[in-house]
């Protein structure tokens, strides 16, 4: 991603879990900082949004931003005030600041990052716990926040609170093998189906980012791994597969098109982008009532059927 240039001017969350030192780079903020009104901060249910990996404060603002707007144009009841009233913005500092025109080499941050990632769970994971009427959290996240995610649900699973109803994990940078038999994770996922926590991951082929930097950055950061969750999807061997937890491949999707940020020229990066945003606003039950469009364009919605999911009860669940 580019420098630090600001946030879009008409992003305007109204609860941040701040995790930065600084909008570029930096160093995690400890403890972390929790902005928004007293009113914000009230709330009993939260939906957390992650951002990944080389995303500075701008880039995160406008994907957060980006999904708003999907979700506003999908829905016929919903506006920003109403996300507002749900979303909480997470920032983290998965990213480096390079003097001026080396810059473009954050990818080589990515061995660090992962280690920020996990870091920075424990920082999350205080902010929602200090949130005085919280009864239960949603997440939906993106590449490493992914991993950042999944880290945080390990400790509130450890205390039992807040109630965790669905979580959405978009263009994973996790190893398969840690939600597999015997990975990281397995111990999470069998308690998130025994409380029946919905997890839904949306994944890609034609992810070039994690087809190619994946792989070396996992080596590097001592966690060897040729299979990106958000690539591959779940396998067979992950606890819930086909009952709490389910897939959706996005055909065509980069890495970037989850948030609805991008406006893709060709007619598959349009239909993949709008894919995802269907797709994030079903399961994480964001409106009632889609918007329908006589004539499909670039950049409209077009029905797909869900992509390898299995166990009818546990889909309809998720989509009622």
């Amino acid at each position: 991603m580019g420098s630090y240039s600001g946030e879009p001017e008409a992003y305007a969350p109204a609860l941040q879990f701040n995790l930065r030192m600084q909008p570029e780079g930096g160093a995690l903020r400890r403890p972390g900082e929790l902005k928004g009104s007293l009113e914000a901060q009230a709330r009993r249910e939260c939906l957390v949004m992650l951002h990944g990996y080389n995303n500075h404060r701008g880039d995160a603002g406008k994907a957060y931003l980006g999904f708003r707007d999907r979700q506003c144009a999908q829905y016929h009841e919903v506006d920003h005030a109403k996300l507002n009233a749900r979303l909480g913005d997470g920032f983290w500092p998965g990213d480096a600041k390079w003097p001026g025109p080396i810059d473009w080499v954050d990818f080589l941050f990515y061995p660090a990052a992962v280690g920020v990632a996990c870091e920075a769970a424990p920082l999350l994971a205080e902010l929602l716990w200090s949130l005085p009427n919280l009864e239960a959290v949603d997440f939906i996240a993106h590449s490493l926040g992914c991993r950042l995610a999944l880290e945080t649900l390990q400790l509130i699973n450890a205390r039992g609170f807040p109630r965790v109803n669905r979580v959405c994990l978009m263009a994973a940078a996790v190893p398969v093998e840690m939600v597999e038999r015997d990975g990281h994770f397995e111990a999470l996922l069998w308690d998130l189906q025994a409380a029946r926590t919905l997890v839904h991951v949306l994944h890609s082929k034609a992810d070039l980012v994690l087809m190619l930097a994946f792989p070396p950055g996992q080596a590097l950061a001592g966690e060897p791994s040729t299979r990106a969750l958000g690539r591959h999807g779940p396998s067979p061997d992950t606890p819930g597969q086909g009952g709490t937890v389910t897939d959706t491949q996005i055909p065509g999707a980069k890495h970037s098109y989850y948030w609805g940020q991008e406006y893709p020229r060709d007619d598959q990066g349009a239909q993949a982008v709008a894919q995802a945003a269907r797709e994030t606003g079903r399961f994480l039950k964001i409106g009632a009532a889609p918007r329908e469009f006589a004539t499909r364009t670039v950049g409209e919605w077009r029905n797909f059927e869900p992509a390898r999911v299995i166990g009818e009860d546990w889909a309809e669940q998720a989509y009622a």
